[in-house]
């Protein structure tokens, strides 16, 4: 039963030689679910002989560009594969308009379709659901996060 997390990227804003920016794939029982999509994310993703084609589900947590500055490059090389596909994108409901512009550049030569999932930061939401895996969304407190991250000691 896979359940394995492969780190693209861990870095933030700030490029450096060593690390990438954010970027995680899950692979949950052969689902591939991509997590952020920071500038190299390309390039890890053939290190790590993951499959372009295996991603169908990208969630995009907030939109600072580290986070999300890969992914127009992303869409436009499953265009350039000519995957025709159906592409969920669970994210802020502003990147559709961050988006847009670029998409509607290429769109004549769209193989793929983007679908968005804007999220809800108010509630907890099932957010995808098959007969194996759920995934949700919940909204994180800052004074809750900055107090767990208390919690942990970091060396």
């Amino acid at each position: 039963m896979p359940f394995e997390l492969t780190i693209l990227g861990s870095n933030s804003a700030l490029p450096t030689s060593n690390r990438y920016p954010t970027a995680q794939v899950l692979n949950i029982l052969g689902r591939f679910f991509l997590i952020d999509c920071g500038e190299g994310t390309q390039i890890q993703l053939r290190r790590n002989k993951i499959g372009f084609s295996k991603i169908k589900h990208i969630f995009i947590s907030h939109l600072h560009g580290d986070h999300y500055y890969g992914l127009i490059g992303l869409i436009s090389t499953l265009n350039l594969l000519s995957l025709k596909t159906d592409i969920h994108i669970y994210s802020p409901s502003e990147l559709k308009n961050l988006l847009q512009p670029q998409l509607d550049f290429i769109k004549g030569e769209m193989n793929v379709n983007l679908i968005f999932h804007p999220l809800n930061f108010k509630k907890p939401q099932r957010i995808f659901v098959d007969k194996r895996v759920e995934v949700f969304s919940f909204p994180v407190n800052e004074y809750l996060l900055t107090n767990v991250l208390k919690c942990f000691h970091f060396l």
